[in-house]
């Protein structure tokens, strides 16, 4: 469980979205449809969250469209703590609440050990989801990208980090593509962490 403290200090780190080119902008509060799905594309400098939906079908809520790429498996940004729940059950760990936010950590395979996954919750929904490890979590990767994923793939996928810095982790970069709120943790050219947020939380 090395570095587990300070891996986890990073869900404090913020990477939102100021409405430059997350277009449409959902609204705080709204519900996401779970059976929405979309991908991140990049284009130039800037990503298009495409989402397909059958044909005949009611179009989606514009303002929930940003929301179907924001998610890591079945799980999403934006669905309600009882939603969370009801798919992991209890967290294995509660931190304690900052920002009027909570953390809850699922270790998804031994206990106490990596990859887990933290979900960050304020007001009953969940505003982050980051899942942090050196090999895959099935089930969780996010537009095509899993831990322990090389960084070759990750920029087929992404393209080039528009920021990369220190993660707060011994030989770890943090990737990020500020405005988008979507990042990385890279170490050694393999993905060690991801994390994707609520687009509308400051």
């Amino acid at each position: 469980m090395a570095g587990f403290a300070l891996a986890l200090s990073l869900l404090g780190i913020s990477v939102p979205a100021n409405g430059q080119g997350v277009q449409p902008r959902p609204q705080q509060g709204k519900t996401p449809d779970p059976e929405l799905r979309g991908q991140w594309l990049r284009q130039g400098q800037t990503f298009a969250c495409r989402v397909e939906t059958k044909k005949g079908a009611v179009p989606p809520d514009p303002d929930l469209l940003s929301f179907a790429c924001q998610r890591m498996g079945a799980l999403g940004v934006g669905i309600s703590e009882a939603s969370l729940k009801a798919a992991l059950g209890e967290p294995h760990r509660k931190l304690p609440p900052a920002n009027n936010a909570t953390n809850y950590v699922y270790f998804l395979g031994k206990a106490d050990q990596s990859p887990y996954l933290a979900a960050t919750v304020k007001a009953n929904r969940v505003i982050a989801l980051q899942v942090s490890g050196p090999a895959p979590a099935p089930g969780y990767s996010f537009n095509h990208i899993n831990l322990g994923d090389s960084t070759e793939k990750l920029m087929a996928q992404f393209g080039g980090p528009f920021h990369v810095g220190p993660s707060g982790l011994e030989k770890t970069e943090l990737w990020t593509y500020h405005p988008w709120p979507f990042s990385f943790e890279v170490q050694a050219d393999r993905v060690t962490s991801i994390r994707i947020s609520d687009p509308t939380v400051q």
